[in-house]
Protein backbone atom coordinates (compact mmCIF):
# COMPACT_ATOMS: atom_id res chain seq x y z
CA UNK A 1 0.00 0.00 0.00
CA UNK A 2 1.59 3.49 -0.83
CA UNK A 3 2.23 6.11 1.37
CA UNK A 4 -1.52 8.16 -0.03
CA UNK A 5 -3.73 4.85 0.26
CA UNK A 6 -2.37 4.42 4.24
CA UNK A 7 -3.07 8.50 4.67
CA UNK A 8 -6.52 7.97 3.63
CA UNK A 9 -6.85 4.64 5.66
CA UNK A 10 -5.85 6.59 8.63
CA UNK A 11 -8.36 9.01 7.98
CA UNK A 12 -11.27 6.37 7.40
CA UNK A 13 -9.91 5.11 10.42
CA UNK A 14 -10.01 8.19 12.44
CA UNK A 15 -13.17 9.38 11.15
CA UNK A 16 -14.70 5.78 12.29
CA UNK A 17 -13.88 6.23 15.17
CA UNK A 18 -15.47 9.80 16.02
CA UNK A 19 -18.78 8.49 13.99
CA UNK A 20 -18.81 5.11 16.18
CA UNK A 21 -18.44 6.86 19.30
CA UNK A 22 -21.38 9.05 18.87
CA UNK A 23 -23.59 7.39 17.24
CA UNK A 24 -22.55 3.42 18.01
CA UNK A 25 -22.30 0.66 15.76
CA UNK A 26 -25.88 0.36 14.92
CA UNK A 27 -27.48 2.12 11.62
CA UNK A 28 -25.39 2.79 8.27
CA UNK A 29 -23.22 5.08 9.23
CA UNK A 30 -20.87 4.54 6.45
CA UNK A 31 -22.16 7.62 4.43
CA UNK A 32 -21.18 9.94 7.62
CA UNK A 33 -17.95 8.46 8.04
CA UNK A 34 -16.90 8.82 3.97
CA UNK A 35 -18.38 12.70 4.65
CA UNK A 36 -15.92 13.33 7.78
CA UNK A 37 -12.81 11.19 6.07
CA UNK A 38 -13.15 13.65 3.09
CA UNK A 39 -13.47 10.36 1.03
CA UNK A 40 -16.18 8.54 -0.95
CA UNK A 41 -17.95 5.40 0.19
CA UNK A 42 -16.38 3.42 -2.26
CA UNK A 43 -13.01 4.31 -0.99
CA UNK A 44 -14.40 2.97 2.44
CA UNK A 45 -15.37 -0.31 0.54
CA UNK A 46 -12.12 -0.15 -1.39
CA UNK A 47 -9.76 -0.82 2.18
CA UNK A 48 -12.67 -2.41 4.14
CA UNK A 49 -15.03 -5.43 3.23
CA UNK A 50 -18.04 -3.76 5.41
CA UNK A 51 -18.68 -1.63 8.16
CA UNK A 52 -17.70 -4.37 10.72
CA UNK A 53 -14.62 -4.88 9.14
CA UNK A 54 -13.72 -1.31 9.45
CA UNK A 55 -15.07 -1.50 13.15
CA UNK A 56 -12.73 -4.40 13.57
CA UNK A 57 -9.56 -3.42 12.15
CA UNK A 58 -10.15 -0.28 13.96
CA UNK A 59 -10.34 -2.38 17.05
CA UNK A 60 -7.34 -4.12 16.51
CA UNK A 61 -5.15 -1.12 15.84
CA UNK A 62 -6.06 0.27 19.17
CA UNK A 63 -5.42 -3.03 20.70
CA UNK A 64 -1.91 -2.91 19.16
CA UNK A 65 -1.47 0.90 20.43
CA UNK A 66 -2.46 -0.58 24.21
CA UNK A 67 0.15 -2.94 23.79
CA UNK A 68 2.63 -0.89 22.95
CA UNK A 69 1.62 1.65 25.38
CA UNK A 70 1.18 -0.13 28.47
CA UNK A 71 4.13 -2.50 27.97
CA UNK A 72 5.97 1.15 27.62
CA UNK A 73 4.59 2.52 31.18
CA UNK A 74 5.63 -0.38 32.98
CA UNK A 75 9.16 -0.34 31.48
CA UNK A 76 11.68 -0.30 34.23
CA UNK A 77 8.75 0.46 37.00
CA UNK A 78 10.17 -0.84 40.55
CA UNK A 79 7.25 -2.51 41.44
CA UNK A 80 8.12 -2.05 45.23
CA UNK A 81 8.14 1.93 44.88
CA UNK A 82 5.19 3.73 45.76
CA UNK A 83 6.04 7.24 43.81
CA UNK A 84 6.91 4.82 40.56
CA UNK A 85 3.44 2.69 40.57
CA UNK A 86 1.34 5.39 41.65
CA UNK A 87 3.00 7.19 38.41
CA UNK A 88 2.19 4.44 36.24
CA UNK A 89 -1.49 4.54 37.52
CA UNK A 90 -1.92 8.01 36.86
CA UNK A 91 -0.29 7.43 32.74
CA UNK A 92 -2.39 4.09 32.62
CA UNK A 93 -5.68 6.64 33.31
CA UNK A 94 -4.33 9.71 31.03
CA UNK A 95 -3.64 6.92 28.32
CA UNK A 96 -6.89 5.25 28.96
CA UNK A 97 -8.89 8.59 28.64
CA UNK A 98 -7.47 9.07 25.41
CA UNK A 99 -8.96 6.29 24.21
CA UNK A 100 -12.59 6.87 25.81
CA UNK A 101 -14.69 7.09 22.70
CA UNK A 102 -13.37 3.45 22.06
CA UNK A 103 -13.97 2.37 25.26
CA UNK A 104 -17.53 3.59 25.60
CA UNK A 105 -18.34 2.00 21.91
CA UNK A 106 -16.62 -1.36 23.49
CA UNK A 107 -19.04 -1.46 26.71
CA UNK A 108 -22.26 -0.60 24.57
CA UNK A 109 -21.32 -3.53 22.35
CA UNK A 110 -20.26 -5.80 25.30
CA UNK A 111 -24.18 -5.58 26.45
CA UNK A 112 -25.71 -6.09 23.22
CA UNK A 113 -27.33 -9.75 23.79
CA UNK A 114 -26.89 -10.81 19.95
CA UNK A 115 -23.28 -10.36 20.02
CA UNK A 116 -21.77 -13.94 21.01
CA UNK A 117 -18.06 -12.69 21.46
CA UNK A 118 -18.44 -8.96 22.42
CA UNK A 119 -14.68 -7.35 21.57
CA UNK A 120 -14.70 -6.62 24.74
CA UNK A 121 -13.69 -9.67 26.09
CA UNK A 122 -10.79 -9.73 23.71
CA UNK A 123 -9.50 -6.28 25.56
CA UNK A 124 -9.93 -8.37 28.29
CA UNK A 125 -7.75 -11.23 27.37
CA UNK A 126 -5.16 -8.28 26.11
CA UNK A 127 -5.16 -6.75 29.54
CA UNK A 128 -4.49 -9.19 31.80
CA UNK A 129 -1.97 -11.16 29.61
CA UNK A 130 0.17 -7.60 28.85
CA UNK A 131 2.82 -8.00 32.25
CA UNK A 132 0.24 -9.82 34.13
CA UNK A 133 2.05 -13.06 36.09
CA UNK A 134 -0.40 -16.11 36.95
CA UNK A 135 -1.82 -16.45 39.89
CA UNK A 136 -2.88 -19.64 41.46
CA UNK A 137 -6.03 -20.19 42.73
CA UNK A 138 -6.48 -21.46 46.30
CA UNK A 139 -10.79 -21.36 45.83
CA UNK A 140 -12.37 -24.61 45.71
CA UNK A 141 -14.35 -25.50 42.64
CA UNK A 142 -12.35 -22.54 40.18
CA UNK A 143 -9.81 -23.94 37.80
CA UNK A 144 -6.32 -22.16 37.60
CA UNK A 145 -6.39 -20.92 34.73
CA UNK A 146 -9.73 -18.88 35.36
CA UNK A 147 -8.04 -17.25 38.40
CA UNK A 148 -6.19 -13.89 36.31
CA UNK A 149 -9.18 -13.49 34.16
CA UNK A 150 -11.75 -13.24 37.37
CA UNK A 151 -8.43 -10.77 38.75
CA UNK A 152 -7.77 -8.53 35.74
CA UNK A 153 -12.40 -8.48 35.42
CA UNK A 154 -13.19 -6.99 38.89
CA UNK A 155 -10.14 -5.22 40.03
CA UNK A 156 -8.74 -4.25 36.85
CA UNK A 157 -10.14 -3.90 33.85
CA UNK A 158 -13.51 -2.93 34.64
CA UNK A 159 -13.08 -0.79 37.14
CA UNK A 160 -10.57 1.34 35.39
CA UNK A 161 -13.06 1.55 32.59
CA UNK A 162 -15.91 2.48 34.25
CA UNK A 163 -13.73 5.28 36.41
CA UNK A 164 -12.78 7.09 33.07
CA UNK A 165 -16.40 6.93 31.70
CA UNK A 166 -17.95 7.85 34.73
CA UNK A 167 -15.25 10.32 36.31
CA UNK A 168 -16.58 13.83 34.61
CA UNK A 169 -19.84 12.75 35.73
CA UNK A 170 -19.20 12.05 39.11
CA UNK A 171 -17.09 14.72 39.47
CA UNK A 172 -19.93 16.78 38.87
CA UNK A 173 -22.48 15.17 40.71
CA UNK A 174 -20.94 15.18 43.98
CA UNK A 175 -18.84 18.46 43.45
CA UNK A 176 -15.33 16.34 43.71
CA UNK A 177 -12.01 18.04 42.46
CA UNK A 178 -10.98 15.86 39.08
CA UNK A 179 -7.39 15.58 40.85
CA UNK A 180 -8.76 14.68 43.86
CA UNK A 181 -10.79 11.61 42.74
CA UNK A 182 -8.44 10.59 40.12
CA UNK A 183 -5.15 10.31 43.52
CA UNK A 184 -8.03 8.27 45.15
CA UNK A 185 -8.92 6.58 42.46
CA UNK A 186 -4.72 5.31 42.05
CA UNK A 187 -4.46 4.70 46.37
CA UNK A 188 -7.29 2.14 46.16
CA UNK A 189 -6.06 0.45 42.59
CA UNK A 190 -3.00 0.03 44.15
CA UNK A 191 -4.32 -1.52 47.40
CA UNK A 192 -6.59 -3.39 45.74
CA UNK A 193 -3.58 -5.16 43.80
CA UNK A 194 -2.03 -5.62 47.33
CA UNK A 195 0.54 -2.85 46.75
CA UNK A 196 0.90 0.01 49.63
Amino acid sequence: MNDKSEQTKTKILAAALNEFSVHGLAGDRVDEIARSAGVNKAMIYYHFDSKEDLFRELFQSEMNALQTEVSVLLLHRNANSAAEMAQAVHELLDYVRSKKELLAILMSEAVQPSIESPLFFQLLDLSFNIGQETVHSSRPGLPVATEPIFDELFTGLLPLIYYVLMCERLSAYYHWDVVTLDERFVAYWLKQHGKF
